[in-house]
């Protein structure tokens, strides 16, 4: 099931009760509003609003890490999350089942080859020049949250997982496991969703 994309205020956010949520939020501005802090307790904060929303206003919300140093969630049970964060936004997932997400800034640096499989780089090779770095970009956030779902992202080489992009939206990503993913461009940015594919 494809996750809910929301870019606006979380009393806006129409949410089915069982699909996966990635929030992309500022980190200054209005949505961060209230929140007191560094960039990262203003994350947290914003983390701890979402979890609130979702699982009916329970006021019992506590962030952990894992022996990996990734985000978890504490209390309340049954919850999993994914934290991103590039430029002044970040993207916050949660979902009732393990989740990943990541953020890349787009720019026009040229893609980094020996990043890819052989078959990754072929295909960007068949793109037209000015499309790869884009192309390049998407592929990496679905490697960086393809790394996270599988929870130590430091120990893996980015040309080890080898991924397929289906169409502008959905992939799919294989190491130790396949997870599905789901990549949408904001314009400045390409942010990635992934969930394990079961």
């Amino acid at each position: 099931m494809s996750p809910i994309w929301h870019d606006g205020p979380l009393d806006t956010l129409a949410w089915d009760g069982q699909s996966a949520v990635a929030w992309s939020v500022a980190e200054t501005g209005p949505l961060a509003a209230g929140q007191q802090g560094d960039a990262r307790a203003i994350r947290h904060g914003l983390t701890c609003a979402l979890l609130r929303k979702l699982a009916g206003g329970a006021t019992a919300v506590r962030l952990a890490r894992s022996t990996a140093g990734a985000p978890i969630v504490a209390a309340p049970e049954g919850w999993h999350l994914g934290l991103s964060n590039r430029g002044a936004h970040c993207l916050i997932g949660v979902a009732r089942a393990p989740i990943a997400v990541d953020r890349e800034v787009v720019d026009d640096h040229p893609p980094l080859w020996d990043m890819l499989t052989p078959t990754e780089a072929d295909a960007l090779r068949r793109l037209p020049t000015p499309a790869q770095p884009r192309a390049w970009l998407r592929r990496w956030t679905i490697k960086e949250a393809h790394a996270k779902l599988v929870g130590e992202p430091r120990r893996i080489r980015p040309e080890a997982i080898e991924t397929i992009v289906r169409d502008p939206v959905n992939a799919v990503a294989h190491f130790e496991g396949t997870s599905r993913c789901w990549s949408r461009s904001t314009g400045d940015a390409i942010e990635t969703v992934a969930h394990w594919n079961r």
